[in-house]
């Protein structure tokens, strides 16, 4: 009887054995594949990152080629060239403008106002349930 037990203990402690390394070897292998799709996923951001700071980089050519030409037409329909430069110089200065107004306008969702909010009102419904008891 107990060389049965023997064997049946044996058998069920090899059996464990056997799943515990299937286990680990099956989060292993999740683990490595983790790591190469971080890598890649690493290597994707760095290329999307470098084109588009190329591509920042050619939008801003464009929209000086784009008010060059307007104050080299300003200046050929005979505007004075000083005048035709500033008034370039004003249209830049007018967009950024507007642009700062929209990040300003914008800026306000950065703090997740409304989640704030209701965590500030559920704080206190929270402090006068734990008064009354």
């Amino acid at each position: 009887m107990a060389s049965s037990q023997e064997t049946q203990d044996t058998a069920l402690l090899g059996e464990a054995r056997s799943l515990w390394q299937q286990w680990s070897g099956l989060w292993h292998d999740r683990l490595q594949l983790a790591a190469l799709e971080t890598r890649q996923a690493g290597r994707s951001l760095v290329g999307m990152l470098i084109a588009g700071v190329v591509a920042g980089l050619l939008i801003v050519s464009a929209w000086l080629g784009l008010i060059s030409a307007a104050v080299v037409w300003l200046v050929e329909i005979e505007m004075m060239t000083s005048l035709a430069i500033l008034l370039g110089v004003m249209l830049n200065l007018l967009l950024a403008t507007l642009l700062v107004y929209f990040i300003r306008h914008q800026s306000r969702h950065l703090g997740w106002p409304a989640t704030i909010r209701s965590l500030r009102r559920a704080a206190p419904a929270m402090g006068n349930d734990n008064a009354s008891q």
